[in-house]
């Protein structure tokens, strides 16, 4: 039997509301989601700064972007974590700096197993 994570980085501006996807109980039920944070946002968080998140859309290459506090998008992590029991958080800088593969500069992870 498998298992299912779904991850968005940290980056993204959709991230709050993947934050908060599983407290409606019929919108993701057979899946784990974890935010993928970063060394930048926990600087950004323990330094009390804006995060702005950008996402490029290929096909127009609009560009949206959305700034909020960093300690604001800890906090609702934290909050949905206590009361859901997720999102999980992976430590991406770790993930791709510290795996067997990291010595071939071409491989780079994209997500987890769960």
């Amino acid at each position: 039997m498998g298992a299912l994570m779904l991850t968005l980085p940290v980056t993204h501006p959709d991230i709050l509301e993947f934050i908060e996807l599983k407290r409606d109980l019929n919108k993701v039920t057979k899946a784990n989601i974890s935010v993928m944070i970063t060394d930048d946002f926990m600087k950004a968080v323990r330094s009390d700064s804006d995060w702005t998140m950008k996402y490029a859309v290929e096909d127009t290459g609009e560009i949206i972007e959305k700034t909020v506090r960093a300690k604001d998008i800890m906090r609702t992590i934290a909050s949905s974590a206590h009361s859901m029991a997720e999102p999980g958080v992976l430590m991406w800088d770790k993930v791709q700096n510290w795996h067997i593969n990291s010595e071939n500069p071409q491989f780079k992870y994209t997500s987890t197993n769960p």
